[in-house]
């Protein structure tokens, strides 16, 4: 899988589980890789952010220790996809 793919699946990953799943955005308009992982853009808190972050260790095989969560914050949502990539994520 080329790594775009992969990115492109991450992306995908991350929008659906804060949309559908964890009913933190109502919709993706306006959400691009510039928007930030938290307010005004994806509208994490820290208890989301680590519960989304558990969920991509799981879905992409990445290990993101704890005392990793916390910088993730200050990412944008291209940013955290593409720290995911560089952890070794698996499709």
């Amino acid at each position: 899988m080329s790594t775009s793919t992969l990115e492109d699946e991450i992306r995908e990953f991350v929008l659906t589980t804060v949309i559908d799943e964890m009913n933190i955005l109502m919709s993706r308009d306006g959400i691009t890789d510039e928007s930030p992982v938290t307010v005004s853009g994806l509208e994490l808190d820290s208890l989301s952010l680590i519960e989304l972050t558990l969920r991509l260790e799981t879905r992409f095989g990445v290990e993101i220790p704890d005392t990793d969560i916390e910088p993730l914050a200050s990412l944008t949502l291209g940013g955290l996809v593409a720290e995911v990539v560089r952890r070794g994520a698996k499709a």
